[in-house]
């Protein structure tokens, strides 16, 4: 199994955490049910890459460094 990491900065860590718990308080008040989507832009070749959230709202989060792990063995038997 291989593994996409992708590394965050402190603040768009904490900024992805923010909208995460205001898309829950705001579905909570409208009663439905929903999720989130996190998107990882890539240039070709690999010159800017960025990443998306969208819940509530869009967000642009900024640049982002990504990698593929070649030996990663997953948890589950």
């Amino acid at each position: 199994m291989r593994k996409l990491e992708i590394t965050l900065t402190e603040e768009q860590y904490q900024h992805i955490q923010e909208e995460i718990k205001y898309g829950g308080r705001t579905m909570l008040e409208e009663e439905t049910f929903g999720g989130y989507e996190i998107t990882l832009h890539v240039g070709v070749p690999n010159i800017y890459t960025y990443i998306e959230m969208s819940y509530i709202n869009k967000i642009d989060l900024g640049e982002v460094e990504w990698s593929f792990s070649k030996n990663f063995q997953s948890l589950k038997n």
